[in-house]
């Protein structure tokens, strides 16, 4: 076992360390969408990439080769034997954007994910570190009003977005009875909303502007969940769960900076920091699985959060939110010795959400497909390869269609802790 639990350990350190150089590149952005200009920016789907590639169910899903740290309940989820899990993924993403006006397409890479979870007698625990949001942007615009193009000539308007938020999360689960369990959850947000607002002039009888806000956000928030097993049969089982996430003011803290300049004139600048509180709005999640042995399963989730009382940056143009997921994964024969593919689990789902975005008055829909593959490796573990293709927001009103390209990679490796060897 030791050996094991150094391979662990160093692989957490590398997924931390690899996560270190992604925040550090402030030459690249970590999204890229104009829908980040919004609220907390571009959310992040949760889950591993096992769930993702089935749509994201995670709510009413109970399987202890996966971990569910949406639910808290799902904690005890843990096999007997294999009852230590790391789990470690990143994600390549390609936009492709096209207004009524213009297109562009831009290509990010992100770690996504480092998850831990155990279980010991009737309690399970899981924790780790995911991002919450992203924040991308890069918006150029000319001046077109030819009242003020006679007065002040060319002018042009840079935008730019950046940073995120992320989320350390903690959850404890205990198994009631063997079909009910019920968990708590604590996750600590963190990070900053950065954005850029720049206005420059061809002439030099005009002052140039370059204007930041930052705003620092951090609490914690606490979560609750319950599953429900109901056995169908001698290979048959359904479960239903449950979580709620309760609405909490966030710290928060903004610094507004502004630097006027010209070549005819000296440089001014301005600085100034405020506290305030930010709404982490109500969250709750339903979900169902039907589950056949190791063989397959097919599940759905539904999620709401309503941000309409989310004012970030004194922008308050967000609304209610909710998806709908269904999903699932099929394994011919987890325990085939002779063929490798019929040991493989292959997945999918189908996930419709309209999201909290808003422009206009019009709300931004995101549909997407989603499909992968999860493949046993030596020892114990698995690779898990997924890929989502979708489309967010229109062209009309307006609005910008998003065509995206999500490709992720998540290693899961499993140890056996507090297991009692006997020997004669």
């Amino acid at each position: 076992m030791c050996s094991s639990v150094k391979r662990v350990v160093l692989l957490w350190w590398v997924t931390l360390a690899a996560g270190a150089v992604f925040a550090q590149d402030n030459n690249s952005l970590n999204t890229y969408t104009p829908y980040s200009m919004y609220g907390f920016g571009d959310l992040s789907r949760p889950g591993l990439t096992a769930t993702g590639a089935m749509a994201g169910i995670t709510t009413g899903v109970r399987d202890a080769r996966q971990v569910d740290f949406v639910n808290p309940a799902g904690a005890t989820a843990r096999d007997s034997v294999l009852n230590f899990v790391l789990d470690f993924g990143g994600e390549l993403k390609n936009f492709y954007s096209k207004s009524a006006a213009t297109s562009t397409s831009y290509n990010t890479g992100n770690f996504h994910h480092l998850v831990a979870a155990f279980r010991a007698g009737r309690f399970g625990v899981n924790f780790g570190v995911t991002p919450y949001s992203r924040v991308g942007y890069e918006v150029e615009k000319q001046e077109l009003d030819s009242e003020i193009l006679a007065t002040t000539g060319s002018v042009r308007y840079l935008y730019r977005g950046e940073d995120g938020l992320n989320q350390l999360f903690f959850n404890l689960g205990f198994d009631i009875t063997r079909k009910l369990a019920v968990g708590v959850g604590a996750k600590y947000f963190f990070g900053n909303l950065s954005r850029y607002y720049n206005v420059e002039y061809a002439s030099v009888d005009f002052y140039n502007t370059k204007s930041s806000s930052v705003l620092k956000l951090s609490n914690v928030v606490p979560v609750f969940g319950a599953q429900y097993t109901l056995g169908l049969g001698k290979t048959k089982h359904a479960v239903l769960g449950t979580s709620f996430q309760p609405g909490i003011d966030m710290r928060a803290t903004e610094v507004v900076s502004s630097v006027v300049y010209g070549m005819k004139y000296d440089t001014a600048f301005y600085r100034s920091a405020s506290a305030a509180n930010v709404l982490m709005p109500m969250q709750i999640n339903v979900g169902a699985s039907l589950v056949s042995g190791d063989r397959w399963l097919l599940g759905a989730d539904f999620c709401y959060q309503d941000f309409s009382k989310v004012a970030v940056m004194g922008h308050s143009d967000m609304g209610a939110s909710y998806s709908v997921k269904l999903g699932g994964y099929y394994t011919p024969n987890l325990y085939d010795v002779r063929y490798f593919h019929k040991r493989l689990t292959y997945r999918g789902g189908l996930r419709y959400e309209r999201t909290p975005y808003q422009f206009q008055g019009h709300a931004v829909n995101d549909m997407a497909v989603t499909a992968g593959i999860s493949m046993p490796m030596r020892g114990a573990g698995y690779l898990s390869i997924g890929a989502e293709v979708g489309q967010r927001g229109a062209i009309s009103n307006g609005m910008v269609r998003e065509t995206y390209v999500n490709l992720s990679l998540g290693v899961t490796l499993f140890e056996s802790w507090f297991k009692k060897y006997q020997y004669e």
